[in-house]
């Protein structure tokens, strides 16, 4: 039962309804859904959800989600925001959507704070941990004689539909699939990536409508290149290699602030130097000549930990995200120190940072979905 308090303020008129509630985070405004039914109608609805999103433009509270396997798949996640300010962090556990005993899961991508699992190298999840809706996505269709050896997850602007890519592969052949949300269906794109090139990470990473490789070829003196799919004309492109760089060592793309970024290690006295890592960022995208060196870490001091993976950047202080086996670092570049916290009981994480939203796979597009208890 509704309380008096509620009662009262629901007799508001709806713009001073939404205008209230969109200015809360998507997480306290959850907690909503299961106090009163015509909050929940309203926070639900597209009109709200796109109320709260331009109020939000950056969304929610930044969240790490980790999954170890030790020796099923166990989920946790934690505020980045309390990571980085606060001097004692809890993980939460969380409930997955899916079967725990799968034999295999990884990570595809987050956008908008939906996010995007393969399971079993071949099945797609999409999930917003935040509202805990979850869909298993359709068989692709004809592809049961392969794998997903190459995938990525983004948002379609022009037709505002969320689109999964995959590319299922077997040791003859290839073919390239892109799922669309609005249709709820695969269709078979053309794939242009049969000629011997080779990965150097599976998960594209979502920019500005497109999604991006590294790739080398051997044709290329096995000189490291960017791949590009465009999600509204569905068609693959080559980015030209920024000239500033060299070949010697494989770039890790990221995304920094809504710009295409990599970490790359830099060059001392004319040498390239694995103790630092280069951040550089495409400030206009497509502007081959646009890539700015925004900061050069020394990671000397920790290769005690091994083979150091950077995969996040955060945009208003860049403290910059590391992964090294069970180590999680975090590198502080306006005062030059690392924070070292290590992932008790697991030798290994996955690991993906999410934006806390509250966009729905039902109100938004009408598909049936599951959802968390």
């Amino acid at each position: 039962m509704e309380s008096e308090s509620l009662r009262q303020i629901s007799h508001l008129p709806e713009e001073i309804m939404t205008d209230i509630l969109s200015r809360l985070t998507a997480k306290s405004l959850v907690r909503f859904n299961f106090t009163s039914k015509s909050w929940l109608s309203l926070i639900s609805s597209k009109h709200f959800i796109k109320a709260h999103s331009t109020k939000n433009p950056t969304f929610g509270d930044h969240r790490i989600l980790s999954i170890t396997k030790e020796p099923e798949y166990e989920l946790h996640h934690l505020s980045l925001c309390s990571l980085l300010s606060d001097r004692v962090t809890y993980a939460t556990h969380g409930d997955f959507p899916i079967d725990k005993s799968v034999r295999s899961l990884k990570m595809v991508g987050s956008c908008n704070g939906l996010v995007c699992i393969l399971i079993n190298r071949k099945d797609f999840f999409l999930w917003n941990p935040t509202t805990t809706e979850s869909k298993k996505l359709p068989d692709a269709g004809g592809c049961g004689f392969g794998y997903v050896t190459e995938r990525g997850f983004g948002f379609d602007e022009s037709s505002g539909d969320y689109k999964v890519y995959g590319v299922f592969s077997s040791q003859y052949r290839a073919i390239g699939k892109i799922y669309s949300l609005k249709a709820n269906s695969w269709t078979s794109i053309n794939y242009n990536f049969k000629d011997g090139s080779t990965l150097l990470f599976r998960k594209g990473k979502f920019v500005s409508g497109n999604l991006h490789w590294c790739r080398t070829k051997s044709e290329l003196n096995w000189r490291w290149y960017i791949s590009s799919f465009d999600l509204k004309n569905e068609v693959h492109g080559i980015m030209e290699q920024p000239g500033i760089l060299d070949d010697d060592f494989d770039p890790i793309l990221g995304v920094f602030n809504g710009c295409l970024s990599m970490f790359y290690h830099n060059r001392v006295h004319g040498y390239l130097d694995n103790r630092f890592y280069d951040l550089w960022v495409l400030k206009r995208y497509g502007v081959r000549d646009s890539w700015r060196r925004l900061m050069s870490i020394c990671v000397d001091p920790l290769r005690r930990f091994g083979l150091l993976t950077p995969f996040h950047v955060t945009s208003q202080n860049r403290e910059v995200l590391f992964k090294s086996g069970r180590y999680l670092i975090i590198y502080n570049s306006k005062e030059n120190h690392f924070q070292c916290w290590e992932m008790i009981d697991s030798n290994k994480f996955l690991k993906l940072v999410y934006v806390e939203s509250l966009e729905s796979l039902v109100s938004q597009f009408g598909v049936h979905v599951q959802t968390g208890k």
